[in-house]
């Protein structure tokens, strides 16, 4: 089985660095580059350009981009395809998809321009893919384990244990798997996303996680990267240097105990700035089906449509527009602020 060559690492520079922070104090490890990218959340409602011409199940709820590069990470279809509850109750679960879903858009517009025309992404599925028909397929497998696709592009890896109706049971979840070619070296970076408390057990990750993916890609070399908030990866003390927390400082020696390397990488985004893309997906949500919702403003009621305005605004925040034909009213215009959010 391959060991990883930690002073040949593509990514060295991005490696935690340990050093003495004072005299009679253990060494601390501090995290010396970000992945660098400039970014910037959009949100998005059905009547805004970059939905006109679009079908309404793809019409953009949150754009994201990254170095002036837009993406969109959030429509109407994801909204359908939620597995957790579109309301207050499910806010835990929606951040955590939001952290998923912005960590793998990162780390993959940080592959593309870090290794410009040096390494290249690209070769995790063989031919048999078919991004039609991708749930369930299987990526690899050996004698012991299987990994599979999940809810795309999320990954499970199952160990066989001759036990349930198929003889497999689950070990974990991978929040994203790249492929990354430099030469003839294949590197396979397990990516880790944290919307909050970092609650990974470091000396069990290896075993967990990585010794199976071993046996999956033996020729392959392996990095983990772990996106988390500021607040929960870096010390408070001596900020300007980025020390590692307890936990994440665990994950590092752990993993580089068995050859491992691993990146440490902070959300852009705030706490608040979490909560406020999952209560705009909530509103998005409620308007998309009709359901109740409270407003507050002042109203101008036309037989072609209903107006809600803002105290002193002159452009409506809510517009519903009636349908001629059914003589329905349906939404033509929101805006994220629009609705009263219950208190935390």
């Amino acid at each position: 089985m391959m060991r990883f060559d930690v002073e040949n690492f593509s990514f060295s520079s991005y490696l935690p660095h340990r050093w003495l922070l004072c005299e009679n104090e253990p060494p601390v490890y501090s995290v010396p580059l970000s992945h660098g990218l400039k970014v910037k959340i959009r949100l998005n409602h059905s009547s805004d350009k970059v939905n006109i011409d679009r079908p309404i199940e793809e019409h953009t709820l949150i754009s994201y981009e990254v170095n002036g590069r837009r993406y969109d990470l959030f429509n109407y279809h994801d909204l359908e395809l939620a597995t957790y509850s579109l309301d207050e109750s499910g806010v835990t679960n929606m951040i955590g998809d939001l952290a998923e879903r912005i960590a793998r858009r990162l780390m993959k517009r940080f592959l593309q321009v870090t290794h410009r025309g040096v390494g290249k992404l690209g070769g995790l599925f063989d031919k048999r893919f078919n991004p039609k028909k991708r749930k369930d397929f299987i990526v690899a497998s050996s004698r012991n384990y299987v990994l599979k696709i999940g809810r795309y592009p999320n990954m499970i890896l199952l160990k066989h244990t001759g036990e349930g109706n198929w003889g497999y049971q689950h070990v974990t979840d991978l929040d994203g798997l790249f492929d990354y070619r430099i030469g003839r070296t294949r590197h396979l970076i397990l990516l880790e996303s944290k919307s909050g408390k970092i609650d990974q057990n470091p000396e069990k990750l290896y075993a967990k996680t990585f010794e199976p993916m071993q046996q999956l890609f033996p020729d392959a070399q392996f990095s983990y990267v772990l996106f988390a908030s500021q607040q929960h990866l870096f010390s408070s003390r001596n900020p300007e240097y980025r020390i590692l927390q307890k936990t994440p400082e665990r994950i590092y020696e752990s993993l580089l105990s068995h050859g491992i390397p691993s990146m440490f990488f902070c959300f852009h985004e705030t706490e608040r700035d979490f909560h406020e893309m999952a209560w705009h997906l909530i509103r998005s949500y409620r308007s998309y089906h009709a359901l109740n919702f409270k407003v507050v403003g002042e109203t101008e009621i036309s037989p072609e449509a209903i107006r809600v305005f803002q105290k002193g605004s002159v452009s409506p925040y809510l517009v519903l527009r009636k349908d001629p034909e059914t003589g329905l009213f349906q939404v033509q215009k929101t805006s994220y602020n629009s609705f009263r959010q219950p208190n935390p």
